[in-house]
């Protein structure tokens, strides 16, 4: 029991680390801490919002645009529980905006 209880700690530890990376804007590092626990931390019947924003807003901050707009794609099948995942979702809805204009933008050029 002790080492189940060690690595929830563990995995725990690190989904607080790769959010506060995101926070401080550390894309790369949040991505290797957030990317390998996806399989663990969300699935489509019991979805993670805020791990999808996070993940998300990873991935834009690394310039993996397609990864972010697979996560967004996905992240746009599940409701907000609550308003903090309602607003950490509409950030990323904003993300989503400045991509699709920065691109057409491109275009354009």
């Amino acid at each position: 029991m002790a080492e189940q209880n060690k690595a929830l700690k563990s995995m725990a530890d690190r989904v607080v680390n790769g959010y506060k990376a995101v926070h401080r804007k550390e894309f790369q590092e949040a991505i290797e801490l957030l990317e390998p626990l996806k399989p663990m931390l969300h699935q489509p019947e019991k979805p993670n919002v805020t791990f999808l924003v996070h993940l998300s807003m990873a991935q834009i901050g690394t310039k993996d645009i397609e990864g972010f707009l697979s996560t967004y794609e996905e992240l746009q099948g599940y409701e907000p529980k609550n308003d903090e995942e309602k607003k950490l979702k509409e950030r990323v809805d904003g993300a989503f905006e400045e991509l699709m204009k920065t691109m057409a933008d491109q275009s354009e050029n």
